[in-house]
């Protein structure tokens, strides 16, 4: 029974979040932010409003392995959507993008290594020390923002692609209808932590595993959205600005777990999560990687970066799982 309404569930939040997704991006447009610096921000915000208000639900009913592992679990998601786009193209995706994604990429590796950082020191039960780490990604994403921002200044042509909307649709009409999936959106989020709570117990499965590998590709799927919409218009720059607009958010969100716990919450999830960590660094390092080398040539389907962040998925996967 519990998988049914997981599964019901589930559904619910992809609908809406697809809704949200969709709604959010006619705002940036709409409201001429849409080929921005603060467009494209936009956009991987509200992609990963399921993530946001998931991860509030699981920290008010006191499951941080399931808000903490959603987040790690969604940003893997997002490298895997890229490997998606990698495989449907002939060409790779390093050699069909904008080079100004190293900025990108370097921001969030800084990010994800104070995140480890701070998982690190509250597995060590340094209270304060961890508390600090999820404080510091406040400032840092907001620093990152900042850097983007300077960057857009002084590069005006390098602007991320759009996706086409309706252009009769008002600003007004488009409010509405996004604030109306967003409200969908929070109440399916509100039963979802504990359904994967609930889940874990009668399955044996690992909550570290179940929030990473389970509830994050749902919450995930927005992104999964505009990626795929993105990769129809052949707008590569915006699906791999998208995730790791994305991956920047949900890393940002940690910070907001920890607040709503009354403890670190570093001091009390799973060791499983630097698994999920660890393999997202190398995800990031894989795409870089690509951008610098920017190889015309693939391995079967993918190119070789793209090989690099399926591996690092794969390894988290079974490591995460062992994990108690």
């Amino acid at each position: 029974m519990t998988l049914v309404l997981f599964v019901l569930v589930a559904v619910v939040v992809v609908i809406s979040g697809r809704w949200v997704a969709y709604y959010g991006d006619v705002l940036a447009e709409k409201t001429g932010l849409g080929r921005s610096f603060i467009g494209l921000f936009l956009l991987a915000a509200t992609t990963s409003l399921p993530e946001t208000f998931n991860v509030a639900s699981a920290a008010l009913q006191d499951l941080p392995d399931i808000a903490l592992g959603n987040l790690l679990g969604a940003s893997m998601v997002n490298f895997l959507l890229l490997v998606l786009l990698d495989a449907t193209h002939p060409h790779p995706i390093a050699t069909r993008v904008s080079r100004h994604h190293v900025l990108s990429v370097g921001l969030v590796v800084i990010l994800l290594s104070v995140a480890g950082l701070g998982l690190h020191l509250g597995q060590q039960s340094n209270l304060t020390l961890a508390r600090l780490f999820a404080a510091l990604l406040l400032p840092l994403y907001s620093v990152a923002l900042w850097i983007s921002f300077k960057w857009t200044q002084q590069n005006p042509t390098a602007q991320p692609d759009e996706l086409p909307h309706e252009p009769a649709m008002t600003l007004s009409v488009a409010g509405a209808r996004y604030a109306a999936g967003a409200v969908v959106l929070i109440v399916a989020a509100v039963f979802l932590p504990n359904l994967a709570e609930r889940l874990a117990e009668e399955s044996g499965l690992a909550r570290a595993w179940v929030g990473t590998f389970l509830v994050g590709l749902i919450t995930t799927l927005p992104e999964a959205t505009v990626t795929l919409a993105a990769a129809r218009l052949g707008a590569a720059d915006l699906a791999l600005g998208n995730a790791l607009g994305s991956t920047m958010f949900n890393t940002l969100l940690i910070t907001f777990a920890d607040v709503l716990q009354p403890m670190p919450l570093f001091a009390r999830v799973s060791a499983g999560h630097f698994a999920s960590l660890t393999a997202l660094l190398g995800m990031s390092g894989a795409v870089l990687a690509g951008l610098a080398y920017g190889s015309g040539q693939k391995i079967g389907k993918l190119s070789l970066e793209m090989w690099g962040i399926v591996l690092f998925y794969v390894v988290a996967f079974v490591l995460s799982i062992a994990q108690p």
